[in-house]
């Protein structure tokens, strides 16, 4: 029999991301991050939302879980149709998800080990693209090897950290460890080198995204964002005395 974890806890060697208390009424993806692959793709018989009364929330999954190329990452995508407002799954269904409830996603694949278990807050629609002018840099020493934080409004996609680099005074790509924390709000990174002072730039991947679907340059809500990637990166500049 599989072992049953607290509301709130997942098994040992699975990250569940978004990783914080709260989601968005509009999320999309959930990710699993696990310490070794699957030797079969996720069984979605088996993986439940359950609303705040411990009701399973019928059709809230699409039925694909999304497994990345080496099977250490697992996305979960709930119905795009129930989110976007006004077209024919929203109309008919409503979104999964209600501003002001619980919910807890329920995975009972043996594959796992155990069942994982994560419980949320859902908060109100985030229909905003990501806006790097708006994240916040919070100052480091020269000389020091200080690890450099940037925080974020709302959460970034679990895999987000090794989007963004730093690029130094000399225009190179600063070397150092990237991670991110605080429910995937705060990317966290430690130089190799000592902080020098100078013009230092935030350099944003294009395939950046958040768990609600936002991107660079268009919100998931924005017609036809699906069928077109961003073509720029998002940069944020900041200075080191």
């Amino acid at each position: 029999m599989l072992a049953l974890l607290l509301p709130g806890l997942v098994a040992a060697g699975v990250l569940v991301t978004p990783s914080g208390p709260e989601v968005a009424e509009n999320l999309l993806r959930i990710e699993l991050h696990l310490d070794t692959p699957l030797s079969a793709p996720l069984d979605m018989r088996r993986v439940v939302l359950l609303d705040s009364a411990g009701v399973p929330i019928d059709g809230a999954f699409l039925d694909l879980p999304l497994a990345d190329p080496d099977g250490r990452a697992v996305a979960l995508l709930l119905h795009p149709g129930r989110i976007k407002t006004g077209v024919g799954p929203n109309l008919a269904l409503g979104t999964a998800l209600h501003a002001g409830q619980a919910v807890r996603l329920r995975i009972a694949d043996a594959q796992l080990g155990r069942v994982v278990e994560k419980q949320w807050r859902v908060a109100p629609p985030l229909r905003q693209l990501i806006d790097p002018q708006r994240w916040t840099v919070h100052a480091v020493k020269r000389g020091s090897r200080q690890p450099l934080r940037v925080a974020f409004p709302t959460a970034l996609d679990g895999d987000a950290a090794p989007l963004i680099a730093l690029q130094g005074p000399d225009g190179r790509r600063v070397a150092g460890a990237a991670r991110l924390l605080s429910g995937e709000r705060e990317w966290r990174f430690t130089p190799a080198p000592a902080w020098r002072p100078g013009t230092y730039l935030l350099r944003v991947h294009p395939r950046l995204e958040d768990p609600q679907g936002n991107r660079l340059c268009s919100a998931f809500e924005q017609a036809g964002q699906s069928s077109q990637a961003c073509a720029e990166e998002g940069r944020l500049e900041f200075i080191i005395n």
